[in-house]
């Protein structure tokens, strides 16, 4: 790199997701967000209309894309797909990053290469690199073969970093120049370059690349137009290596109040930068993982994801309490064998007892689950109280469903196993008994965990605050009384 060069990842400057002009940004500034619910509403009309795509077009006429990509999990395959095409190449850029992983993998599946090709050079490196790991291989290596050779290059360098390291977070949309260079000709370069991510900080690199200092863009400015570059930059830069992981990357950030740093090799090459909007959605990563992991939920929030997925995730922290729970039922002081104790109708009810901190445990265990997804979703925006609360309530008490089929499943052929030799009806009515009293708390469980946060919200209490204490006691009441009325149901009915 000579002296009179800066270098930049995005040479061709043809990337507007990033580089806007100053008109352009204030038309961006221009522009009001919009009530979700009266979007849809709007949608929806433009979706039922006799010509949609016009109408379609006329709606989405000026609306941010941000609101677009948060509406867009509101609509069935169909509808999400004349949405996405209803707006520019630039928009549905912005769209396809900012929307729910269910919309966004349903809307890649259906782009052909060309769209993609055209959606990829819309956006920052680093954002259509993550896009790029989402799809197939071999679809991937279609769409790079047709882009532009310098594109693909910058995208392969940036995809050969693990997703949730330094490098995989890092742009190459930054200032860096020689610091032999005068202030007046950094800036008049800089100018030259303006179409870039990084606009904060300016490197100051050698020929070889090694990150030698950093100067703040206002410091830049106010500084005499004949001072070098070396004599303004600060040489204790704040750097990380491009291996680390990216939760490194955010507490260096916040430790140090950086709105950018740059990301480096062994040799202390300077390879790329993590920048602000990254580093605050790791922050939002990383919390949102520890809290859910803490409930024993998805690390991801399940309004981003498929039921039977989201059940799948939370079924295994749920067996737990399970067997917790047989080891205090086999503590049964009773020398009989199973099958014995179950010939008898009163014995029977007294092993029933047994069960109950087997049910409070899973019903605790679901209720704190779903509270904890509802109340961390409202507080971070993936749940909106005033317009995906029945269908969140709904997905929810599904997703108890199978949990309660699965959990309960397991307990029941456990008990069906044990009751050997099995006589007459005993060994079924029992363990059908157990399992479906059990099933019926897990649901009662669930679907309490998921109302009672929204119903705090919309009274105007902290969910965070009177939902764990009140789900835990109330769970722990109603799953044991549901336990009791449904198994004694069945052991008199069969």
């Amino acid at each position: 790199m000579g002296t009179g060069s800066v270098e930049l990842s995005r040479r061709d400057g043809n990337h507007p997701r990033h580089c806007v002009s100053a008109t352009e940004e204030d038309q961006v500034l221009s522009q009001a967000s919009h009530d979700p619910t009266n979007l849809i509403e709007k949608i929806r009309a433009a979706l039922d209309s006799s010509t949609p795509d016009q109408h379609l077009r006329e709606t989405l006429q000026g609306i941010r894309p941000e609101d677009i990509a948060h509406i867009l999990d509101e609509f069935d395959t169909d509808q999400k797909l004349k949405v996405f095409d209803a707006v520019e190449t630039e928009t549905q850029a912005e769209v396809i990053d900012d929307t729910d992983p269910t919309s966004r993998e349903l809307v890649i599946e259906n782009l052909d290469i060309a769209e993609l090709q055209s959606i990829l050079e819309e956006m920052p490196p680093d954002e259509a690199t993550d896009l790029l790991n989402e799809l197939p291989q071999s679809k991937r290596r279609e769409v790079l073969s047709g882009m532009e050779p310098a594109t693909t290059v910058e995208l392969l360098r940036l995809m050969q970093h693990p997703a949730h390291t330094a490098g995989g977070i890092m742009t190459l949309d930054y200032f860096a120049v020689n610091p032999e260079l005068t202030s007046k000709d950094a800036i008049s370069l800089i100018q030259e370059h303006i179409d870039t991510e990084v606009v904060n900080y300016v490197y100051a690199v050698d020929e070889q690349r090694h990150l030698l200092g950093v100067i703040s863009i206002r410091d830049l400015l106010g500084s005499d137009p004949e001072t070098h570059v070396s004599e303004l930059m600060t040489t204790e830069v704040i750097s990380i290596a491009v291996e680390e992981d990216q939760e490194a990357v955010a507490h260096l950030a916040r430790r140090y109040h950086l709105q950018a740093i740059p990301v480096v090799d062994r040799d202390d090459h300077l390879l790329g930068v993590a920048t602000i909007d990254d580093i605050v959605e790791v922050l939002s990563e990383e919390a949102d993982e520890d809290i859910y992991r803490l409930a024993g939920a998805p690390v991801v929030h399940p309004a981003q994801q498929k039921i039977l997925r989201r059940a799948l995730v939370r079924i295994p922290w749920l067996l737990l309490p399970v067997l917790s729970g047989f080891i205090l039922a086999w503590m049964h002081p009773d020398d009989r064998s199973l099958s014995e104790i179950l010939a008898s109708d009163s014995d029977q009810r007294l092993l029933l007892a047994a069960f109950i901190p087997l049910v409070i445990g899973i019903a605790g265990g679901v209720g704190t689950q779903s509270a904890t997804i509802v109340v961390r979703g409202m507080a971070v925006g993936d749940i909106d109280p005033r317009r995906t609360t029945l269908r969140l309530f709904r997905q929810e008490v599904i997703v108890g469903v199978f949990i309660a089929l699965a959990i309960g499943g397991v307990v029941g052929v456990v008990l069906a196993t044990v009751s050997w030799p099995w006589n007459g009806m005993e060994w079924i009515r029992f363990p059908i008994a157990v399992s479906s009293g059990i099933g019926a708390g897990i649901v009662l469980a669930s679907a309490c965990g998921t109302a009672f946060p929204i119903f705090c919200e919309k009274i105007g209490l902290d969910p965070a605050l009177v939902a764990g204490p009140f789900i835990t006691s109330f769970n722990d009441v109603t799953a044991a009384v549901t336990f009791i009325a449904i198994a004694e149901l069945i052991l008199r009915g069969l």
